[in-house]
C-alpha cells in the first residue's frame, strides 16, 4: 500500500515516525510523550500545517485511521503500559505492520449508531424513544 509507505525518508515526517509521535505518542528514540498536532510539529521542527500534510499523503489523519480494519486503542495501549526497560519501539514496529496490512472498510455510520443504542438499551434498560 503506498500511502504508508516505510521506504520513503521524510525523516521526523516519515510515515513511521508519525504513527510513533502523531497515534502511539513516542519521540524518535522510543520515549513516551504523548502530545497534540502542535508538540509532533514542535518535536519535528515543522509546523502544524506540514504536519498535517503529511499525515493525510501517508493515509494517517483520523479519517482514514477510522476508515482502518485496525485496532488503534489497542496499539495505544501496549505502549502505555509496557514497564520500564522494553523497547518500545519494537512494540510501536509490531503495531505498524499490523496498520499497514489492515484492510481499508467502509464504514456504515447509521449501523454502528443503531448498533450503539441497542447496546445501550440492553445495558441500561431504555429504548431508543428515550423511554
Amino acid at each position: 500500500m503506498s500511502s504508508t509507505t516505510v521506504g520513503a525518508d521524510d525523516g521526523p515526517l516519515s510515515a513511521f515516525a508519525l504513527f510513533c509521535a502523531y497515534h502511539l505518542g513516542l519521540d524518535h528514540q522510543g520515549r513516551r510523550r504523548f502530545g497534540n498536532i502542535h508538540d509532533v510539529a514542535r518535536g519535528a521542527g515543522v509546523d502544524r500545517d506540514q504536519v498535517e500534510a503529511a499525515l493525510q499523503r501517508h493515509g494517517l489523519d483520523a479519517g482514514s485511521m477510522l476508515n482502518r480494519d485496525f485496532d488503534l486503542a489497542s496499539a495505544q495501549l501496549d505502549i502505555q503500559v509496557s514497564p520500564p526497560g522494553v523497547d518500545l519501539l519494537s512494540i510501536a514496529w509490531m503495531h505498524w505492520e499490523l496498520f499497514c496490512c489492515a484492510p481499508v472498510v467502509t464504514r456504515d455510520w447509521a449501523r454502528e449508531a443503531r448498533a450503539d443504542e441497542d447496546e445501550n438499551a440492553r445495558v441500561f434498560g431504555r429504548g431508543r424513544s428515550g423511554t
